[in-house]
């Protein structure tokens, strides 16, 4: 034995055989705790930031909210929201349902029974128009204007509202609404003058022109394109919601499997957490950190004091940011040292490991969809509760889904490849390949996918009380780290959640879109 190596133990022998000496990453304790420090304010900041109102923010940089645009060619709050896309589907639909010999509209209208926005209730009034008949739809009209009306004006009769606000234009708007549906079902569609018919197809698109051809046939051919195309979008719905169930039962299957196999140690967990200590992976989060405040801060800001065209930069030039996990390289740390680290290795074999990253994703659906149902729930508490007190609250609608009506296609492209691309490369290379890993030296690898998932999800602008799927898909992400080592597998299941839910959303916005008359 050489003199200059230490004694050791047998059962220090018999360790350093079947288990790997861990070390810890590169970096020193002061680097580290002022990197700790910098991603606490970092994160914390951005967190609010991405969670804050849209006048929070206004407030924030010193700057009042502009008041809102409204007029009579503005889309009507809650286009493709909640109510709108059901209400669109079923006026694309009314040909088909109509020719059939079962009552469908008490079944339609169930769909509209929480609408308590002024525009999601016009909504409900044309469909009651379509399914129910002229006479329910005045009664709903009836109410709706008394309703307007009594926001209006004060116990004594006075004005509540100044006459040139944003409230009070939009309070015009929609009784002027609400009296051209009135004409329409007494009068017929032909007593509606040029400019409320624009409005009407302006502001609600296939429903306006719906109401505008009310007591048409079906088979007119001025009504024809608006109350046909249900077929594709029936068969798209059959086709998600049917792989959408196989794949949660597979799911199902392949999580049981897995607890067991995991709980009973026949699941080996290749994933070797460093030694404490090291501090650089916790500096590529806090770099990223940075750099992602500046970019959607940064430009916020400018947009704003300088020109609004400065913030469309925000999303070309989120790219840039693909770079920052090689901040360990800059630090001085070898290639091939951190791409191990960081999971960017083949691991047992790139297919092999893009099939474990499937039948994970697979597992990960289960617990995704109960994310879902407690978002779901939060939605449903919320409208009850406005319905009861009378609050109106913020119709809930999807930004993405006015991108992909009104967007050019390389804005679409755009999007979509920040989505399956991008996200996929750079999101689990920061959350799972280096937040994760620098988390696992400290604690439980449970404790730190949660915290990781935790961090993923509120970093996204979706509210704080509607990221429960966006934990649940985090949480599985840094497990599939943990299982398998390589990064390629969290990277495979990122590409596929979001390429499958881009996909659905421009094929379903795009077979909702208003028809070309």
């Amino acid at each position: 034995m050489n003199m200059d190596e230490p004694n050791q133990t047998s059962d220090e022998l018999s360790r350093s055989n079947t288990e790997p000496v861990k070390k810890p990453d590169p970096g020193t304790r002061v680097s580290g705790l002022i990197a700790l420090v910098l991603a606490v304010v970092f994160a914390g900041g951005i967190i609010l930031w991405q969670n804050a109102s849209e006048s929070t923010q206004y407030k924030l940089i010193g700057e009042e909210l502009p008041e809102l645009v409204i007029g009579a060619d503005t889309p009507a709050l809650g286009r493709f929201g909640q109510f709108d896309l059901p209400a669109r589907m079923f006026i694309r639909g009314h040909k088909l349902l109509m020719e059939q010999p079962s009552n469908y509209s008490t079944m339609v209208m169930e769909q509209f029974v929480l609408a308590h926005t002024p525009e999601d209730q016009i909504r409900a009034i044309i469909m009651s128009g379509e399914y129910e008949g002229s006479e329910a739809a005045l009664n709903r009209v009836e109410t709706l204007k008394l309703e307007i009306r009594s926001t209006l004006t004060s116990d004594i009769g006075q004005e509540k509202i100044e006459e040139d606000s944003y409230e009070a234009i939009r309070n015009r708007l929609l009784l002027a609404e609400l009296d051209t549906l009135k004409s329409i079902y007494t009068k017929g569609p032909n007593s509606i003058e040029q400019p409320m018919r624009d409005q009407l197809v302006a502001r609600y698109g296939v429903l306006g022109q719906a109401a505008l051809t009310h007591g048409l046939e079906n088979d007119d051919p001025l009504r024809e394109p608006i109350v046909t195309g249900f077929i594709p979008i029936a068969l798209l719905l059959l086709f998600v919601f049917t792989v959408a169930g196989l794949s949660f039962l597979a799911g199902l299957v392949l999580l049981i499997i897995g607890i067991i196999n995991l709980a009973t140690g026949k699941m080996r967990l290749r994933f070797q957490a460093p030694a404490p200590g090291g501090s650089v992976f916790l500096e590529t989060y806090t770099v990223f950190l940075a750099a992602f405040g500046v970019l959607s801060i940064g430009l916020f800001v400018l947009s704003v004091k300088i020109s609004p065209a400065l913030g469309a930069l925000a999303i070309p030039l989120q790219w840039i940011l693909i770079v920052v996990p090689a901040w360990a390289l800059l630090r001085g740390m070898k290639s091939k040292d951190w791409s191990k680290a960081i999971g960017l290795h083949r691991g047992e074999g790139i297919l092999k490991e893009i099939g474990c990253g499937f039948l994970v994703y697979l597992a990960s659906i289960p617990v995704y969809m109960v994310g879902v149902a407690i978002t779901m729930i939060v939605i449903l508490i919320q409208s009850l509760l406005a319905s009861g007190s009378g609050e109106e609250l913020e119709p809930m609608s999807n930004p993405i889904f006015d991108i992909i009506s009104d967007g050019g296609p390389l804005f679409v492209l755009l999007i979509f490849s920040l989505a399956t691309i991008w996200a996929p490369i750079a999101e689990e290379l920061i959350f799972r390949g280096a937040l994760f890993r620098h988390m696992s030296a400290r604690m439980h690898w449970v404790l730190a996918a949660f915290l990781s998932a935790m961090l993923f999800a509120y970093m996204h602008s979706y509210g704080p009380f509607m990221v429960a799927p966006l934990i649940a898909l985090g949480f599985m992400f840094a497990f599939m780290r943990q299982w398998r080592g390589s990064i390629i597998a969290p990277m495979t299941a990122h590409f596929i959640h979001n390429t499958a839910l881009m996909l659905f959303m421009i094929t379903f916005i795009n077979l909702l879109k208003d028809p070309t008359i």
